[in-house]
Protein backbone atom coordinates (compact mmCIF):
# COMPACT_ATOMS: atom_id res chain seq x y z
CA UNK A 1 0.00 0.00 0.00
CA UNK A 2 2.68 2.59 0.82
CA UNK A 3 4.35 1.98 -2.55
CA UNK A 4 1.13 2.57 -4.45
CA UNK A 5 0.29 5.76 -2.57
CA UNK A 6 3.83 7.16 -2.93
CA UNK A 7 4.43 6.33 -6.55
CA UNK A 8 4.12 10.06 -7.52
CA UNK A 9 6.29 11.33 -4.65
CA UNK A 10 9.33 11.46 -6.93
CA UNK A 11 7.55 14.06 -9.11
CA UNK A 12 7.11 16.34 -6.10
CA UNK A 13 10.75 15.84 -5.08
CA UNK A 14 11.98 16.55 -8.62
CA UNK A 15 9.82 19.67 -8.78
CA UNK A 16 11.26 20.91 -5.50
CA UNK A 17 14.84 20.35 -6.67
CA UNK A 18 14.08 22.08 -9.98
CA UNK A 19 12.58 25.05 -8.12
CA UNK A 20 15.65 25.41 -5.90
CA UNK A 21 18.04 25.23 -8.87
CA UNK A 22 15.94 27.68 -10.89
CA UNK A 23 15.72 30.19 -8.05
CA UNK A 24 19.47 29.88 -7.46
CA UNK A 25 20.21 30.65 -11.12
CA UNK A 26 17.66 33.47 -11.13
CA UNK A 27 19.15 34.94 -7.94
CA UNK A 28 22.54 35.10 -9.63
CA UNK A 29 20.96 36.64 -12.74
CA UNK A 30 19.04 39.14 -10.59
CA UNK A 31 22.16 40.20 -8.72
CA UNK A 32 23.99 40.60 -12.01
CA UNK A 33 21.15 42.65 -13.50
CA UNK A 34 20.89 44.96 -10.49
CA UNK A 35 24.66 45.43 -10.43
CA UNK A 36 24.62 46.31 -14.14
CA UNK A 37 21.73 48.77 -13.63
CA UNK A 38 23.55 50.49 -10.72
CA UNK A 39 26.73 50.68 -12.75
CA UNK A 40 24.94 52.27 -15.71
CA UNK A 41 23.26 54.87 -13.52
CA UNK A 42 26.52 55.62 -11.66
CA UNK A 43 28.12 56.46 -15.01
CA UNK A 44 25.58 59.22 -15.47
CA UNK A 45 23.63 57.43 -18.14
CA UNK A 46 20.01 58.57 -18.48
CA UNK A 47 17.11 56.29 -17.36
CA UNK A 48 15.72 56.59 -20.86
CA UNK A 49 18.83 55.25 -22.54
CA UNK A 50 18.64 51.78 -24.22
CA UNK A 51 21.30 50.43 -21.89
CA UNK A 52 19.37 51.44 -18.75
CA UNK A 53 16.10 50.10 -20.17
CA UNK A 54 17.78 46.79 -21.07
CA UNK A 55 19.16 46.36 -17.57
CA UNK A 56 15.78 47.22 -16.00
CA UNK A 57 13.92 44.82 -18.32
CA UNK A 58 16.42 42.07 -17.47
CA UNK A 59 15.74 42.52 -13.75
CA UNK A 60 11.98 42.53 -14.38
CA UNK A 61 12.23 39.39 -16.55
CA UNK A 62 14.15 37.57 -13.82
CA UNK A 63 11.44 38.43 -11.27
CA UNK A 64 8.68 37.25 -13.64
CA UNK A 65 10.46 33.96 -14.31
CA UNK A 66 10.97 33.43 -10.57
CA UNK A 67 7.27 34.03 -9.93
CA UNK A 68 6.31 31.54 -12.64
CA UNK A 69 8.75 28.96 -11.23
CA UNK A 70 7.12 29.25 -7.80
CA UNK A 71 3.59 29.02 -9.28
CA UNK A 72 4.58 25.97 -11.37
CA UNK A 73 6.04 24.22 -8.33
CA UNK A 74 2.82 24.92 -6.41
CA UNK A 75 0.74 23.47 -9.27
CA UNK A 76 2.90 20.33 -9.42
CA UNK A 77 2.68 19.94 -5.63
CA UNK A 78 -1.13 20.22 -5.82
CA UNK A 79 -1.30 17.62 -8.62
CA UNK A 80 0.90 15.18 -6.68
CA UNK A 81 -1.20 15.65 -3.55
CA UNK A 82 -4.36 15.03 -5.58
CA UNK A 83 -2.88 11.90 -7.19
CA UNK A 84 -1.80 10.57 -3.79
CA UNK A 85 -5.26 11.25 -2.36
CA UNK A 86 -6.87 9.48 -5.34
CA UNK A 87 -4.58 6.46 -4.88
CA UNK A 88 -5.48 6.32 -1.19
CA UNK A 89 -9.18 6.55 -2.03
CA UNK A 90 -8.83 3.77 -4.59
CA UNK A 91 -7.17 1.57 -1.97
CA UNK A 92 -10.01 2.20 0.47
CA UNK A 93 -12.64 1.50 -2.19
CA UNK A 94 -10.83 -1.71 -3.17
CA UNK A 95 -10.75 -2.89 0.46
CA UNK A 96 -14.42 -2.01 0.82
CA UNK A 97 -15.27 -4.01 -2.31
CA UNK A 98 -13.33 -7.00 -0.98
CA UNK A 99 -15.12 -6.72 2.37
CA UNK A 100 -18.50 -6.54 0.65
CA UNK A 101 -17.65 -9.56 -1.51
CA UNK A 102 -16.64 -11.59 1.53
CA UNK A 103 -19.77 -10.47 3.37
CA UNK A 104 -21.92 -11.45 0.38
CA UNK A 105 -20.27 -14.88 0.23
CA UNK A 106 -20.86 -15.39 3.96
CA UNK A 107 -24.48 -14.28 3.58
CA UNK A 108 -24.97 -16.86 0.83
CA UNK A 109 -23.54 -19.57 3.07
CA UNK A 110 -25.87 -18.56 5.88
CA UNK A 111 -28.84 -18.51 3.49
CA UNK A 112 -27.90 -21.98 2.24
CA UNK A 113 -27.77 -23.27 5.82
CA UNK A 114 -31.15 -21.75 6.62
CA UNK A 115 -32.75 -23.44 3.63
CA UNK A 116 -31.45 -26.88 4.59
CA UNK A 117 -34.01 -29.40 5.78
CA UNK A 118 -33.80 -30.65 9.34
CA UNK A 119 -32.55 -34.01 8.10
CA UNK A 120 -29.79 -32.34 6.09
CA UNK A 121 -28.75 -30.27 9.12
CA UNK A 122 -28.63 -33.43 11.23
CA UNK A 123 -26.32 -35.11 8.73
CA UNK A 124 -24.15 -31.99 8.49
CA UNK A 125 -23.57 -31.72 12.25
CA UNK A 126 -23.68 -35.45 13.05
CA UNK A 127 -19.92 -35.90 13.38
CA UNK A 128 -19.57 -32.85 15.63
CA UNK A 129 -22.32 -34.08 17.93
CA UNK A 130 -20.80 -37.57 18.08
CA UNK A 131 -17.42 -36.11 19.09
CA UNK A 132 -19.06 -33.97 21.77
CA UNK A 133 -20.95 -36.97 23.18
CA UNK A 134 -17.80 -39.11 23.24
CA UNK A 135 -15.91 -36.38 25.06
CA UNK A 136 -18.65 -36.01 27.70
CA UNK A 137 -18.78 -39.78 28.27
CA UNK A 138 -14.98 -39.99 28.62
CA UNK A 139 -14.96 -37.19 31.19
CA UNK A 140 -17.63 -39.08 33.16
CA UNK A 141 -15.53 -42.24 33.02
CA UNK A 142 -12.51 -40.36 34.38
CA UNK A 143 -14.68 -39.23 37.32
CA UNK A 144 -16.02 -42.81 37.56
CA UNK A 145 -19.53 -41.43 37.22
CA UNK A 146 -20.85 -44.49 35.41
CA UNK A 147 -24.50 -43.77 36.15
CA UNK A 148 -24.36 -40.39 34.43
CA UNK A 149 -22.53 -41.97 31.46
CA UNK A 150 -25.21 -44.66 31.13
CA UNK A 151 -27.99 -42.06 31.30
CA UNK A 152 -26.36 -39.96 28.60
CA UNK A 153 -25.94 -42.98 26.34
CA UNK A 154 -29.58 -44.00 26.92
CA UNK A 155 -30.78 -40.55 25.90
CA UNK A 156 -28.69 -40.70 22.74
CA UNK A 157 -29.45 -44.22 21.52
CA UNK A 158 -33.13 -43.35 21.02
CA UNK A 159 -32.07 -41.50 17.89
CA UNK A 160 -31.49 -43.92 14.96
CA UNK A 161 -28.41 -42.06 13.70
CA UNK A 162 -26.63 -42.64 17.04
CA UNK A 163 -27.57 -46.28 17.70
CA UNK A 164 -24.19 -47.72 16.62
CA UNK A 165 -22.28 -45.06 18.52
CA UNK A 166 -24.31 -45.82 21.66
CA UNK A 167 -23.38 -49.52 21.43
CA UNK A 168 -19.66 -48.65 21.17
CA UNK A 169 -19.89 -46.26 24.12
CA UNK A 170 -21.65 -48.87 26.29
CA UNK A 171 -18.76 -51.25 25.63
CA UNK A 172 -16.29 -48.57 26.74
CA UNK A 173 -18.26 -47.96 29.92
CA UNK A 174 -18.42 -51.67 30.70
CA UNK A 175 -14.70 -52.17 30.04
CA UNK A 176 -13.73 -49.18 32.19
CA UNK A 177 -16.08 -50.20 35.03
CA UNK A 178 -14.48 -53.67 35.22
CA UNK A 179 -10.91 -52.45 34.98
CA UNK A 180 -8.60 -51.72 37.89
CA UNK A 181 -7.40 -48.18 38.59
CA UNK A 182 -4.25 -48.88 36.55
CA UNK A 183 -6.41 -50.31 33.77
CA UNK A 184 -8.66 -47.26 33.78
CA UNK A 185 -5.76 -44.89 33.41
CA UNK A 186 -4.33 -47.06 30.63
CA UNK A 187 -7.66 -46.92 28.78
CA UNK A 188 -7.85 -43.14 29.20
CA UNK A 189 -4.25 -42.72 28.03
CA UNK A 190 -4.97 -44.92 25.03
CA UNK A 191 -7.93 -42.75 24.06
CA UNK A 192 -5.73 -39.65 24.20
CA UNK A 193 -3.04 -41.39 22.15
CA UNK A 194 -5.63 -42.19 19.48
CA UNK A 195 -6.57 -38.50 19.36
CA UNK A 196 -2.89 -37.59 19.01
CA UNK A 197 -2.54 -40.03 16.10
CA UNK A 198 -5.56 -38.39 14.43
CA UNK A 199 -3.97 -34.97 15.15
CA UNK A 200 -7.04 -33.78 17.07
CA UNK A 201 -4.89 -31.58 19.30
CA UNK A 202 -7.60 -29.47 20.95
CA UNK A 203 -9.80 -32.43 21.79
CA UNK A 204 -6.79 -34.35 23.13
CA UNK A 205 -5.92 -31.40 25.37
CA UNK A 206 -9.51 -31.24 26.66
CA UNK A 207 -9.47 -34.97 27.46
CA UNK A 208 -6.14 -34.67 29.28
CA UNK A 209 -7.21 -31.85 31.62
CA UNK A 210 -9.63 -33.93 33.78
CA UNK A 211 -7.23 -36.88 33.67
CA UNK A 212 -4.43 -34.83 35.22
CA UNK A 213 -6.82 -33.64 37.93
CA UNK A 214 -8.02 -37.18 38.66
CA UNK A 215 -4.58 -38.86 38.56
CA UNK A 216 -2.00 -36.15 39.41
CA UNK A 217 0.62 -38.69 40.53
CA UNK A 218 0.36 -41.04 37.55
CA UNK A 219 3.45 -40.60 35.35
CA UNK A 220 1.68 -41.78 32.19
CA UNK A 221 -1.05 -39.18 32.67
CA UNK A 222 1.17 -36.26 33.64
CA UNK A 223 3.36 -36.91 30.59
CA UNK A 224 0.42 -36.53 28.18
CA UNK A 225 0.43 -32.68 27.85
CA UNK A 226 4.09 -32.66 26.77
CA UNK A 227 3.44 -35.60 24.43
CA UNK A 228 0.66 -33.64 22.74
CA UNK A 229 2.88 -30.59 22.28
CA UNK A 230 5.79 -32.70 21.02
CA UNK A 231 3.60 -34.54 18.52
CA UNK A 232 2.08 -31.26 17.36
CA UNK A 233 5.52 -29.65 16.92
CA UNK A 234 6.82 -32.73 15.08
CA UNK A 235 3.85 -32.69 12.69
CA UNK A 236 4.40 -28.98 12.09
CA UNK A 237 8.06 -29.64 11.19
CA UNK A 238 6.96 -32.42 8.82
CA UNK A 239 4.49 -30.07 7.12
CA UNK A 240 7.13 -27.35 6.71
CA UNK A 241 9.60 -29.84 5.28
CA UNK A 242 6.98 -31.25 2.89
CA UNK A 243 6.06 -27.73 1.83
CA UNK A 244 9.68 -26.88 1.06
CA UNK A 245 10.05 -30.05 -1.02
CA UNK A 246 6.78 -29.33 -2.88
CA UNK A 247 7.98 -25.81 -3.72
CA UNK A 248 11.31 -27.18 -5.00
CA UNK A 249 9.41 -29.67 -7.19
CA UNK A 250 7.15 -26.83 -8.37
CA UNK A 251 4.17 -28.97 -7.27
CA UNK A 252 1.67 -26.13 -6.92
CA UNK A 253 -1.32 -28.23 -5.81
CA UNK A 254 0.65 -29.95 -3.06
CA UNK A 255 2.18 -26.62 -1.98
CA UNK A 256 -1.24 -24.97 -1.65
CA UNK A 257 -2.68 -27.96 0.24
CA UNK A 258 0.25 -27.90 2.68
CA UNK A 259 -0.11 -24.14 3.17
CA UNK A 260 -3.74 -24.65 4.13
CA UNK A 261 -2.73 -27.32 6.64
CA UNK A 262 0.04 -25.11 8.04
CA UNK A 263 -2.34 -22.20 8.56
CA UNK A 264 -3.45 -23.46 11.98
CA UNK A 265 0.12 -24.19 13.16
CA UNK A 266 2.15 -21.10 12.25
CA UNK A 267 2.85 -18.24 14.62
CA UNK A 268 2.47 -14.69 13.19
CA UNK A 269 6.25 -14.46 12.82
CA UNK A 270 6.46 -17.79 10.98
CA UNK A 271 3.53 -16.83 8.73
CA UNK A 272 5.30 -13.56 7.87
CA UNK A 273 8.46 -15.49 6.96
CA UNK A 274 6.49 -17.69 4.56
CA UNK A 275 4.46 -14.82 3.11
CA UNK A 276 6.63 -14.18 0.04
CA UNK A 277 6.88 -17.88 -0.75
CA UNK A 278 3.12 -18.36 -0.34
CA UNK A 279 2.38 -15.39 -2.58
CA UNK A 280 4.62 -16.85 -5.25
CA UNK A 281 2.86 -20.22 -5.04
CA UNK A 282 -0.63 -18.74 -5.27
CA UNK A 283 0.43 -16.36 -8.05
CA UNK A 284 1.89 -19.27 -10.05
CA UNK A 285 -1.23 -21.38 -9.47
CA UNK A 286 -3.48 -18.54 -10.62
CA UNK A 287 -1.32 -18.03 -13.72
CA UNK A 288 -1.48 -21.76 -14.52
CA UNK A 289 -5.27 -21.81 -14.17
CA UNK A 290 -5.52 -18.70 -16.33
CA UNK A 291 -3.50 -20.38 -19.10
CA UNK A 292 -5.64 -23.52 -18.85
CA UNK A 293 -8.81 -21.42 -19.01
CA UNK A 294 -7.60 -19.54 -22.09
CA UNK A 295 -6.63 -22.79 -23.87
CA UNK A 296 -9.99 -24.44 -23.16
CA UNK A 297 -11.86 -21.37 -24.41
CA UNK A 298 -9.70 -21.12 -27.55
CA UNK A 299 -10.30 -24.79 -28.34
CA UNK A 300 -14.04 -24.52 -27.72
CA UNK A 301 -13.97 -26.96 -24.79
CA UNK A 302 -16.73 -25.10 -22.98
CA UNK A 303 -17.39 -27.56 -20.15
CA UNK A 304 -13.68 -27.80 -19.34
CA UNK A 305 -13.42 -24.01 -19.46
CA UNK A 306 -16.36 -23.74 -17.04
CA UNK A 307 -14.70 -26.20 -14.63
CA UNK A 308 -11.41 -24.28 -14.67
CA UNK A 309 -13.27 -20.96 -14.39
CA UNK A 310 -15.20 -22.15 -11.34
CA UNK A 311 -11.90 -23.24 -9.78
CA UNK A 312 -10.48 -19.73 -10.32
CA UNK A 313 -13.58 -18.05 -8.87
CA UNK A 314 -13.72 -20.39 -5.87
CA UNK A 315 -10.03 -20.29 -4.89
CA UNK A 316 -9.13 -16.74 -5.97
CA UNK A 317 -12.39 -14.78 -5.51
CA UNK A 318 -10.73 -11.38 -5.04
CA UNK A 319 -8.41 -11.54 -8.05
CA UNK A 320 -8.95 -9.55 -11.22
CA UNK A 321 -8.87 -12.78 -13.21
CA UNK A 322 -11.79 -14.16 -11.17
CA UNK A 323 -13.86 -11.08 -12.00
CA UNK A 324 -13.03 -11.41 -15.71
CA UNK A 325 -13.85 -15.12 -15.73
CA UNK A 326 -17.10 -14.52 -13.84
CA UNK A 327 -18.20 -12.05 -16.53
CA UNK A 328 -17.72 -14.77 -19.17
CA UNK A 329 -19.40 -17.69 -17.36
CA UNK A 330 -22.94 -17.07 -18.68
CA UNK A 331 -21.68 -17.06 -22.26
CA UNK A 332 -19.61 -20.19 -21.65
CA UNK A 333 -22.63 -22.02 -20.23
CA UNK A 334 -24.71 -20.91 -23.21
CA UNK A 335 -22.00 -22.20 -25.57
CA UNK A 336 -21.84 -25.51 -23.69
CA UNK A 337 -25.63 -25.91 -23.84
CA UNK A 338 -25.65 -25.09 -27.56
CA UNK A 339 -22.89 -27.63 -28.24
CA UNK A 340 -24.70 -30.32 -26.24
CA UNK A 341 -27.92 -29.82 -28.20
CA UNK A 342 -26.24 -30.32 -31.58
Amino acid sequence: MPDRKGRFAWVGSLSKVALILTLTVLAVALATGIAQLVFVISQGTSWTSPVAWGAALGVLLVLVVAAWAIVTHGAVHALVANATSSASLNEQVSRLETLLENQTANSRKIADLLTLSEQAKTLLYHDREVDAIREMVHQMLVRQDYTAAEQLISSVEQRPAYAQEAIALRKEVATTRQATIEGRTDLAVKRVEELIERREWLRAAREVAPLVQAYPTNAKVTALPSRIESAKARHKRDLLQAYGEAVRRNDLDASIDLLKQLDTYLTPQEAAALQDSARGVFRAKLHTLGVQFAIQVAEGQWNNAITVGEDIIRNFPNSRMAKEVLAKMDQLRANAAAKASV
